[in-house]
């Protein structure tokens, strides 16, 4: 860590950052079309809020300064920022055109290439431009396919009204959702097997089933997808964020548990907006009779892009090349946690895919004041974060390590913190 102490200085100069803030909130709401990279879940003055260029596992923020990046575009760049043989076939591709008045040659090329990579378990697929356009896609061919009409809802599945209504709280006039939405969707807040077996009990009319893999304990899924399969309830994944981190064969293929309907997303073209859903051909076929459509679906760079790199996967002996050095750090984390006494305070959750530590006690990880002190202190050492930490090809076993270290120091910190605070509280009671 300490070869990187260049880094501290340049990552205190936000001048420029602060000017652009200023700018852009008055033209686009929340300084960004995308919420996950809005200016208000970062800390201006203590970290970038726009960036310029990217390269590899760094980016360059408007001021000029490097940083090691930890949010990899929202995991949507596997392969690292700017990753040349994607380049050259997205401008290949570029030379020949990007949207043509007929289907373009390499859409089925793309197609075939997926298809392989799953070893022919699903026959069929469906490209759209969003993880949100396919999960939605994916219920209305459920709806289609089983003739009935309710969903069950688990995670955050999109933005769209089926989704968003459970996710967000529930509520349907602010986020201007009808409120009928809830004679449709049924959303389960904490999912395990036992919630989902009682409202499978209470319910008729279940079309389909949602759920979000890699959230789940293997035996935990086996259990709930084998409950659903019994009543022909349609098991869709979404695996938008997912997919590509957790294995060739995303968390379906690790798990060894398949769901009827998968859908893919971040990170199959290298951040080039790009959706899929894969599934029989009795369920894929009704894709036109329910117009599951984009206009945008077929363009071809992003397809060039994912064609680069399902080849590059297919040349990768193990993927993720992240997984035994996340997996180390997680565990090098759990042990520190226990030997700093914070157990009870604080818990580290996810995978070598995506992993964030958050305070027990706070639900919204947006504003547990842990994640604020992380967010900040990494910023300290050089190295952008949102609270998660998501690798890709391009980081080094330096970067790594750095990381590592820097986390670490971050949990000793943490505890120094809270035992000044415990005194500082304690005498002024006392006085």
């Amino acid at each position: 860590m300490s070869d990187q102490k260049n880094t501290l200085d340049r990552a205190a100069r936000f001048t420029q950052n602060l000017e652009w803030l200023e700018k852009v909130k008055k033209v686009i709401p929340s300084g960004c079309s995308t919420l996950a990279k809005a200016p208000e879940r970062l800390f201006p003055g203590h970290t970038p809020v726009c960036c310029t260029e990217a390269h590899h596992s760094r980016f360059t923020d408007i001021d000029g300064n490097e940083w090691l990046d930890c949010e990899m575009a929202m995991g949507t760049v596997p392969w690292g920022h700017a990753r040349r043989e994607i380049q050259l076939t997205v401008i290949h591709q570029l030379k020949k055109g990007t949207g043509f008045s007929l289907p373009a040659d390499i859409e089925l090329e793309c197609a075939e290439l997926i298809v392989e990579r799953f070893e022919g378990r699903y026959p069929s697929l469906r490209f759209t431009k969003s993880g949100a356009d396919a999960v939605s896609g994916a219920v209305r061919l459920a709806r289609a396919g089983s003739g009935k009409s309710k969903v069950i809802a688990t995670a955050y599945h999109g933005w769209h009204d089926w989704s968003a209504y459970g996710y967000y709280g529930s509520q349907t006039k602010e986020r201007g959702i009808p409120v009928e939405i809830e004679r449709s969707t049924v959303w389960i807040n904490k999912p395990s097997y036992t919630h989902i077996q009682e409202q499978i009990s209470a319910l008729e009319d279940i079309a389909c089933i949602v759920l979000c893999p890699n959230e789940w304990k293997k035996d935990e899924l086996e259990k709930v997808v084998t409950l659903c399969r019994s009543l022909e309830i349609i098991i869709i994944f979404d695996e938008v964020t997912s997919g590509i981190r957790m294995g060739k064969q995303a968390t379906a293929g690790e798990y060894g548990i398949w769901p009827d309907l998968l859908c893919i997303s971040k990170g199959m073209a290298n951040g080039l907006p790009l959706a899929a859903v894969l599934g029989p051909e009795h369920l894929m076929s009704l894709a036109g009779q329910v117009r599951f459509s984009n206009a945008h679906s077929s363009e071809t760079t992003a397809l060039a892009a994912a064609i680069a790199c399902e080849r590059l996967m297919k040349k990768a002996k193990v993927w993720p090349t992240w997984r035994e050095p996340a997996t180390r750090i997680m565990k090098q984390l759990e042990s520190e946690l226990v030997l700093l006494g914070l157990t009870e305070q604080l818990a580290l959750k996810g995978t070598y895919a995506s992993f964030y530590i958050h305070s027990i006690e706070e639900h919204n990880f947006q504003t547990d004041p842990f994640r604020e002190f992380v967010v900040k202190r990494m910023a300290h050492y050089g190295i952008f974060t949102k609270g998660y930490f998501i690798f890709s090809d391009t980081h080094t076993r330096e970067e790594l390590i750095w990381v590592e270290e820097a986390l670490l120091q971050i949990l000793s910190d943490w505890k120094e913190n809270q035992k000044h605070l415990k005194y500082a509280n304690l005498e002024f009671s006392e006085q």
